[in-house]
């Protein structure tokens, strides 16, 4: 909803006079006589601010008790508001969805107000030249007082902004503003207010996290977000996420990359209502009674539920459907008013093809070096690494490294570290379960809680990994073997390579 002008000092008598939407029309030019009106060109080019304006309807917006519109989409009824505004205005059909709420109120008070530009032609002896023979909508206005008065909504005028538009049972045409009469000439499913979930406070964004689920159609299991569940102390600042996903495995996840598929539905908006209050045979015509994707979002307080069904596809000049999905017609469950088939614009959308392994971080683990007692590494070239460290909050260093009881250089065991936890996690997620032992182990202990990290052998080259007792990845083998290497380079005061 655009906010109105201020501060329009000079034009503050013509709006009072005109109403509103003249008023602003007149402040910003849009009173020039249009360049098609021949018989008028002559005059406007003596004077261009000559008011041709005429006023149709001049009444308070209280003085609509009703409006019944009848176009080519069909028939709805605008309802006005009570003069005490106990009730504000609404549309019959749309009762039990939300509207929007400016949308709805614009009806009233620009038809309470309603101006032609000028008067194209009294005593009109053909009607059908300016679509008035077949109007493309009609609307009846039914006062307080109990009077009624009905119009015609014709073409465009060659000017586009414009239409014609004449009394029912007169000959007499006028020009109009089409922004004034555009509601008239539409859909009612175009007066829903289309945002299906309200942003929340970003502060409270992370508070009010729960858990979304992502169910694929194509997909043998779901994938799962929720908040770091606290168990440590890793949930702060330096996380890049405020969540993990739990589902096909633990992962924490690129901070960038998965921004879209953890937040977008705050915020969600339609594109249109495609149809409203939709039944079980709608629904399946539009690919929702089994959709391709259902996302879930639940917590505290709040259950919502995103269906998506077929796919909607632009037509270029050509006639031809574009390959690539422009929109998707979905079903939005969890908030009042809210009971129709939407058209989604596809970039709002990020679950239709979501791969769990973009969204991951390339990080195994995530502790800060200085809050680690012990990095206990067992199997061939195992080893066992006691950390010190020093300082407090930021300034914490790493101050002192020991392996199998004997000081080791502070900045290789920092490479070797770093190594560690850049174990190629993004190549692929896996969990399949694996049998037999680990052929290495590898255990990072902060204290009040561990990460384990296994791996198992799979096939010559490629290794499974389980992080604290969950399968989740499968690596090339030799990022195992340069570890072992790494090991040894900071026993020896060698050089630790980050190539394998």
């Amino acid at each position: 909803m655009n906010e109105k002008v201020k501060g329009l000092v000079i034009g503050t008598v013509v709006l009072a006079a005109l109403g509103g939407t003249l008023g602003i029309l007149k402040l910003t030019g849009a009173d020039k006589v249009p360049a098609d009106d021949s018989s008028s060109s002559k005059a406007a080019t003596t004077s261009s601010h000559v008011d041709e304006s005429v006023q149709l309807i001049n009444v308070a917006s209280t003085d609509i008790a009703e409006i019944d519109v009848t176009n080519t989409n069909g028939t709805f009824t605008y309802m006005g508001p009570s003069e005490s505004g106990k009730t504000s205005a609404s549309i019959t059909e749309l009762k039990g969805l939300e509207a929007a709420a400016r949308k709805v109120s614009d009806i009233g008070e620009d038809t309470a107000q309603l101006t032609a530009y000028k008067l194209v032609e009294s005593g009109a002896s053909d009607l059908g030249k300016y679509g008035l023979a077949e109007p493309e909508a009609e609307f009846l206005v039914k006062f307080a007082d109990g009077t009624e008065r009905t119009f015609l909504i014709g073409i465009n005028a060659h000017q586009n902004r414009y239409r014609y538009l004449c009394e029912k049972g007169s000959d007499d045409v006028y020009m109009v503003m089409e922004s004034t009469i555009s509601a008239f000439l539409g859909r009612k499913e175009d007066l829903l207010n289309t945002t299906l979930l309200v942003k929340p406070e970003a502060s409270n964004e992370e508070d009010t996290f729960g858990k979304l689920t992502v169910h694929r159609k194509d997909l043998d299991y779901d994938i799962v977000f929720e908040n770091d569940d606290g168990k440590s102390e890793r949930s702060n600042s330096n996380m890049p996420s405020a969540q993990v996903m739990t589902e096909p495995i633990f992962s924490y996840l690129n901070g960038t990359t998965s921004t879209d598929v953890i937040y977008s539905l705050y915020g969600l908006t339609a594109m249109e209502a495609t149809v409203i209050f939709p039944t079980d045979e709608q629904k399946a015509e539009y690919g929702l009674d089994a959709p391709s994707t259902v996302v879930t979002f639940t917590g505290e307080g709040y259950d919502y539920k995103l269906c998506i069904g077929n796919e909607y596809h632009d037509v270029n000049e050509e006639g031809s459907e574009q390959s690539a999905a422009a929109a998707y017609y979905c079903t939005f469950e969890g908030v009042e008013g809210k009971d129709c088939i939407w058209k989604i614009d596809a970039t709002a959308l990020p679950w239709v093809d979501l791969d769990p392994i973009n969204v991951i971080t390339t990080l195994m683990t995530w502790n800060m070096v200085v809050d680690v007692n012990e990095v206990k590494i067992t199997g061939d070239g195992g080893a066992d690494f006691k950390l010190t460290s020093s300082g407090e909050g930021d300034s914490r260093e790493l101050t002192a490294v020991t392996c199998d009881g004997k000081d080791v250089s502070v900045d290789l065991f920092k490479s070797l570290y770093q190594y560690l936890l850049t174990c190629p996690t993004n190549q692929e997620i896996y969990f399949k379960d694996v049998s037999g032992d680990p052929y290495l182990t590898i255990e990072i202990n902060c204290g009040n809680y561990t990460d384990k990290i296994e791996l198992f052998k799979d096939t010559e080259r490629r290794s499974v990994v389980k992080l604290n007792g969950r399968v989740s990845y499968r690596i090339q083998s030799k990022w195992a073997d340069r570890l072992i290497k790494n090991i040894e380079a900071v026993k020896t005061g060698g050089t630790v390579e980050e190539d394998y």
